[in-house]
């Protein structure tokens, strides 16, 4: 554990020791071991601390997002990689010299990587829309699951992880000099195959093709493993891109990113970093996409502009075995995505999408139907979310971090400060007010020994859900919805508002404003701990301040529900 956080008197842990006093507990019996299963070599050491220190949760997740928004990309990055116990070796190289370093270390990374590994990956995180004909057949898919599992048990620490991502942080000190670079280089106007348009600059290097390209419209088709583009509206084809280094820097124009499978900033065996400076963009390709690291390091960055983003799985700030970032600075932006994306990841990976600023909107469409509970549901795992594959390989950490705007946030299934399998999922939202909705396994929901966190700071918003959500834990596991400050709704049915279950602690804590507590089914919600197994499961509602309304109790009353469920409002 290494980005630095403690757990500070904040006041609405005194509140929540006092209400944990009226059923005969305090806040040290919220704790959970991290030994219920064999410790994997992929699970990420914050896990197994947090499991331990579950109400330190909060702490860890606003560190991450000061870090993201109040450091540069280079330290912003290099506190990402702490999360593995490991180290950058940090070093200010000339742009060329630095581009050669990273070359040769992402070489040096994957000496000794099996073929077949990302293949492996792909088949297990990929969708397949085929109802299982028979018993038998579903017999051999789940045995062909388990192998594929094992392999990438057995093969993905076969990665120098250390040099991979040195090689991305020597790709962020090329982007640091580009500009003085290209001042000292000699600039010829010409015409090269793969852009159409002006070129002013051309090379041919050890790592790849160099390409500068002048201040009108430019069309690039090709493969290059340096883009600096001075202005225009640009188009970029990508179909997969197979270098393993990728720094594309767009200074101006409306330009639009059209890519395939494994594209626009994806670092797949590799570092993919894409840095557009201003205008209204358009980002949109397929799977394993914008934002994303698989065996590697994918960073979009967009610093103005509104912004479009439009993917389908493992997309916009995915990781997998890696790190994928999206970094949006301001504008009010769309991103759409339909399965694993938006602040997912996997096993041994970090996924993060950040924006600063801006009315935005968050939609996962209804395209991957959830055969195992609902026909006319659909898989979301998406939104702050991460999934391990249980029981072999835990999961990892992934967040959403929203500074201001009036957001919209629309998934279905597994979405919104969610986890699975010994991992963190979460959103921290600053400002703005907000619309949630999604259906089950959502908001501030940890599922199967996972951690699953929702922080509001500021605004009016409403949460919308069905159950299993709004500060629900599941099996062993901590979901938590912390809303610090505005006038709320929360609207659920079942399992819901502050619940508990299997052995799971689940809390709703509101700190202020006038807010509204609906839901259809008492009997588990709203301070709900059920009594499965042999310890039971803790449920906390906790209303600090204002004039509310709840369906299971009034205003400045308490309520019980089990041995270990509370609802109250102090004041």
């Amino acid at each position: 554990m290494i980005i630095a956080f403690f757990l500070f008197a904040h006041s609405w842990l005194a509140y929540l020791d006092s209400s944990l006093s009226y059923i005969g507990l305090t806040t040290k019996d919220i704790v959970f071991r991290n030994d219920y299963t064999m410790c994997d070599p992929y699970r990420f050491s914050i896990v197994d601390y947090l499991l331990n220190n579950p109400l330190e949760s909060i702490d860890f997740v606003i560190s991450v997002q000061d870090v993201f928004w109040n450091s540069s990309e280079q330290e912003m990055f290099r506190h990402l990689v702490d999360l593995y116990d490991l180290r950058v070796e940090e070093k200010k190289d000339g742009f060329k010299k630095a581009l050669q370093e990273s070359h040769k270390l992402i070489a040096q990374a994957f000496n000794e990587t099996p073929q077949g590994l990302g293949k492996i990956f792909e088949e297990l995180t990929l969708f397949s829309p085929e109802l299982t004909s028979s018993i038998e057949e579903d017999k051999e898919n789940e045995k062909r699951g388990d192998s594929l599992v094992m392999f990438l048990k057995e093969n993905g620490k076969k990665v120098d992880y250390s040099r991979l991502f040195t090689a991305c942080s020597r790709l962020l000190v090329a982007n640091q000099y580009h500009e003085a670079w290209f001042k000292k280089v000699k600039k010829r106007t010409q015409q090269i195959n793969g852009v159409q348009g002006a070129i002013l600059y051309y090379e041919q290097c050890d790592f790849g093709e160099i390409v500068v390209g002048d201040t009108g419209k430019n069309v690039y088709k090709k493969d290059f493993a340096v883009i600096i583009d001075l202005g225009g509206d640009d188009v970029y084809q990508f179909d997969v891109q197979r270098g393993k280094i990728h720094l594309l820097i767009d200074i101006s124009g409306d330009d639009l990113y059209e890519g395939n499978n494994y594209s626009i900033a994806c670092g797949n065996f590799g570092v993919s970093i894409l840095i557009d400076e201003k205008g209204d963009d358009t980002y949109s390709a397929k799977n394993y996409s914008i934002g994303c690291g698989i065996f590697g390091v994918g960073i979009l960055i967009d610093r103005e502009g509104n912004d479009r983003y439009f993917g389908d799985t493992f997309t916009e700030g995915a990781g997998g075995f890696g790190i994928g970032i999206i970094k949006d600075e301001a504008g009010n932006d769309v991103y759409e995505g339909a399965l694993r994306a938006q602040g997912f990841a996997s096993t041994y990976g970090v996924g993060i999408l950040g924006d600063r600023d801006g009315n935005d909107m968050y939609l996962i469409l209804e395209k991957y139907t959830d055969e195992i509970r609902y026909l006319d549901h659909y898989l979301s795992l998406s939104q702050g979310f991460t999934a391990g594959f249980r029981p072999d390989l835990s999961a990892g950490i992934g967040i959403i971090l929203e500074q201001s705007g009036n957001d919209y946030y629309l998934g279905d299934i597994f979405a919104q400060g969610s986890s699975y399998w010994y991992g963190i999922g979460a959103i921290v939202d600053d400002k703005g007010n907000d619309n949630y909705v999604a259906y089950q396994y959502v908001q501030g929901a940890g599922t199967h020994i996972a951690i699953g966190v929702l922080v509001d700071k500021q605004g009016n918003d409403n949460y919308v859900a069905k159950g299993v959500s709004q500060g629900c834990g599941h099996d062993l596991s901590l979901g938590l919805l912390y809303d610090i400050k505005g006038d709320d709704s929360y609207v659920a049915y079942d399992l819901s508002q502050g619940a508990g279950n299997a052995n799971g602690v689940g809390i709703l804590i509101d700190e202020s404003g006038n807010d509204t507590y609906s839901v259809k089914k008492t009997h588990n919600t709203q301070g709900y701990g059920d009594s499965r197994r042999e310890y039971g499961s803790i449920g906390v509602l906790l209303d600090i301040k204002g004039e509310d309304f709840f369906r299971s109790g009034t205003d400045k009353t308490l309520w019980k529900k089990g041995e270990c469920g509370i609802g109250i409002d102090w004041e």
